[in-house]
């Protein structure tokens, strides 16, 4: 997080520039994504304001408070921040839940098949080789991908995709591409 601090009619001593990092530090612990802060401290006769603009997470946020003392319009001004930044998240995390699904799992087994036999009666089972749960995350069809490319050993990645929610196959082929399997309507 980088932080400017900007005074019009005051003096930027050291002990204010500290009240007001640690006061946005504690920011920093309520909403991880802010990414730029510029605070502009202002004194006009007995008013004294502080204004706070945010870049974080693609949106900018805007506070100001005024009041007769220059702390406690820092702190009136960072309370304001830190109930904007709460409902921002509460609101990202309402989205994303709605979004998202909750992950799956699937029982993969091996079987061994019987080769040697020509033709397989109906009471014919095979035994089962290796059993197996496969955790199958939510995520999008780029996100698919890129695992499947960062994955040289797998060739079968189940997922479900997040815009359709179901569950989707990226299989990779014997020329090095990839095939995704998608679930349609009969």
């Amino acid at each position: 997080m980088q932080v400017s601090i900007t005074g019009r009619h005051v003096d930027l001593t050291e002990p204010l520039k500290s009240y007001v990092n640690d006061k946005l530090g504690h920011l920093k612990h309520s909403f991880d994504h802010v990414v730029d802060v510029h605070v502009v401290l202002t004194v006009e006769k007995h008013r004294q304001r502080c204004e706070i603009n945010m870049a974080a997470n693609g949106i900018t946020i805007h506070a100001k408070h005024e009041t007769d003392d220059m702390y406690a319009a820092i702190d009136g001004v960072v309370d304001k921040l830190n109930r904007q930044l709460k409902r921002y998240r509460a609101k990202l995390q309402r989205h994303q839940g709605s979004q998202r699904k909750t992950s799956m799992k699937l029982r993969e087994k091996v079987l061994d098949v019987a080769h040697d036999t020509d033709e397989l009666t109906e009471s014919y089972k095979p035994n089962t080789l290796a059993d197996e749960v496969v955790d199958v995350q939510v995520m999008s069809m780029d996100e698919a991908v890129m695992k499947m490319e960062l994955s040289e050993k797998d060739n079968v990645l189940l997922f479900t995709n997040e815009e359709t929610g179901k569950l989707n196959a990226l299989t990779r082929r014997p020329d090095g591409s990839l095939s995704w399997i998608e679930p349609e309507a009969a």
